[in-house]
């Protein structure tokens, strides 16, 4: 009988305190505080020598007006019809390169210099665009749909060397203007971001 009485105290005990330290209002973990605040989304990221989004912005931009300022668009009688393929990803880690492209893009329209078509992930090469054109001519409802003037593909590129106490990871970002028709590259740049950390008394 008395083994039950501790028993019943105990759960009893445990009841109290779970409910002691669960959050106001019932929701969440047990112990569990929220922390969060709003940043700036333009301040500079130094977290990690990592490609981030401070290395995402200021690629955009950089790369964006480069393109603005070209003969092919600033000249241009009207605005031309653009398709921007992926840009691909040639580093050692994970970068989400669509970000980047997606950026540009937003940027490009926003400037009403350029007109942008839907793209297909299929096509990514100048060969592809420029069979893809051909073929769709016969159907003239997508003519205009397939017919680009300029397609833009890209590449990032890393290179990272460390020693017991300092690592460097240079970037490398470029884009290319293509005539789909001619295969001819009318514009290129490139965005190069070098990045030093020392090592801290935790490691890499």
């Amino acid at each position: 009988m008395k083994t039950i009485t501790n028993i019943s105290l105990s759960i009893t005990l445990a009841v109290i305190l779970f409910s002691g330290c669960a959050p106001k209002g019932g929701a969440g973990m047990v112990g569990y505080q929220s922390d969060v605040k709003y940043g700036d989304a333009k301040a500079v990221e130094t977290v990690t020598a990592d490609f981030g989004s401070t290395d995402l912005q200021t690629t955009a931009e950089s790369l964006t007006q480069s393109l603005l300022e070209s003969r092919y668009i600033a000249k241009a009688p009207q605005p031309p019809k653009v398709r921007l393929r992926a840009v691909n990803n040639l580093t050692y880690e994970h970068i989400d390169t669509k970000a980047i492209t997606d950026k540009i893009r937003i940027k490009l329209l926003k400037s009403g210099q350029v007109r942008f078509l839907a793209d297909n992930a299929n096509l990514n090469q100048v060969k592809d665009e420029r069979e893809f054109t051909e073929s769709a001519t016969a159907n003239k409802e997508n003519k205009a749909m397939a017919d680009s003037d300029y397609i833009i593909t890209g590449n990032v590129r890393s290179i990272k060397k460390a020693n017991d106490d300092v690592k460097d990871v240079y970037y490398n970002v470029s884009l290319e203007l293509v005539s789909p028709q001619s295969g001819e590259i009318l514009w290129a740049d490139e965005k190069e971001i070098r990045k030093v950390t020392s090592k801290s008394s935790v490691g890499w």
